[in-house]
């Protein structure tokens, strides 16, 4: 059953350094055109059993349409059901009070706004455009119209971040109070401008003991402030968990719409073509775009989950600990009958992981229970 849709959004008013997702800054599409090839889109998938209950508008950055064109595709989507939760990435710059209050009368209940950092200095790092005063501006505005959810993501771990640092951008979520919170270590993609200069040697990026004071302290700070950390790189307060994220850390099915989306529906993995080109191509010639798909079979399924769930904070259920290697046991905790990464540890996620899947390798994959 499809429980959430997403949707791509590729348009940006310019490339931040370390991306690696599809953004146009010029494209050969406009935004009209491509919300019609959305909407053709979308019949192609009318024939699944729906029991919707997420929409996320993703990017790029989905801020930059008109809210009356993203009016259109949720028109469209509903025709599929009625998502509890509907989410629209934001940059800072590109929302006002006026925007977001059509976006609420749209029915977007969730926003999330591309904060990144409270910083001059780490937005410059990360080359970004607006500034701190922006993202207060937004996240306030966002407060006055009366979003249900806001949420802000934050960068760490770039160039020439201090410990210091953190505790200042701590404070300003102590201050603002956002319901929910993402963030995400800086990683230098191959083929992003951010990539080139770090192998280079031309930006370097916190040091491995530097890394863990940074990380040590963003992670204790979150928890003194009250939020809950629900996966890697996500925290919430009680009950503001995103529903639609928690879709793809469970396995459920979902439908991926835009230039290159993807989707799991009946155990088959889809990718949509990352060229917009080729996608309007596709789309006008009644076609799905996809670029891939990929039938997961008993054992992909079962390591997949695996993999997913281990970055929950209590991911596992109790009676799985089988599943955990001896000697990691240390690194695990239980929780009320659920299983999951003691957080001093979930740096080492990445490394924990691998391990547990080369232990269970040669298991017979079981039946896997989401939730």
């Amino acid at each position: 059953m499809v429980k959430g849709i997403y949707v791509h959004i590729p348009f940006c008013s310019y490339k931040c350094p370390y991306c690696d997702f599809t953004s146009l800054i010029n494209s050969p599409v406009s935004g009209e055109e491509y919300v019609n090839l959305l909407k053709r889109e979308i019949g192609f998938y009318q024939g699944l059993d729906y029991g919707l209950e997420t929409l996320y508008f993703g990017g790029g950055t989905p801020t930059l349409l008109e809210p009356k064109l993203l009016g259109e595709i949720i028109e469209e989507v509903q025709k599929f059901g009625s998502p509890e939760e509907i989410t629209v990435e934001a940059n800072p710059e590109t929302v006002s009070g006026n925007k977001l209050k059509e976006l609420k009368k749209l029915g977007v209940n969730r926003l999330s706004i591309g904060v990144q950092s409270f910083l001059s200095k780490g937005l410059e790092a990360l080359g970004r455009k607006h500034s701190v005063e922006d993202s207060i501006r937004a996240y306030e505005s966002a407060r006055e119209v009366g979003f249900e959810t806001v949420s802000i993501d934050l960068i760490y771990a770039y160039p020439g971040q201090k410990a210091e640092d953190v505790e200042e951008e701590l404070r300003w979520i102590d201050r603002l109070r956002p319901d929910h919170l993402s963030a995400y270590m800086l990683t230098p993609y191959e083929g992003t401008p951010l990539g080139f200069r770090a192998k280079s040697g031309e930006v370097k990026l916190p040091e491995e003991e530097e890394l863990a004071s940074i990380y040590d302290l963003l992670w204790r700070g979150l928890k003194e402030l009250g939020y809950e950390r629900y996966e890697l790189s996500n925290w919430a307060q009680r009950g503001k968990e995103c529903r639609h994220n928690l879709l793809y850390w469970t396995m459920e099915e979902f439908v991926g719409l835009g230039v290159s989306a993807w989707g799991f529906v009946g155990r088959v993995r889809y990718g949509n073509t990352k060229n917009v080109l080729s996608y309007a191509e596709g789309v006008l010639s009644n076609k799905r775009p996809l670029e891939s798909e990929v039938f997961i079979s008993d054992r992909d399924f079962f390591e997949e989950s695996l993999m997913l769930r281990l970055r929950l904070r209590w991911g596992l259920r109790a009676e799985e600990k089988e599943l955990i290697p001896p000697h990691l046991v240390e690194f695990f905790e239980e929780r009320e009958g659920r299983l999951g990464i003691r957080e001093e540890f979930m740096l080492l996620a990445n490394e924990i992981t691998a391990e547990v899947l080369v232990y269970n390798s040669d298991r017979k994959p079981l039946e896997v229970r989401n939730g």
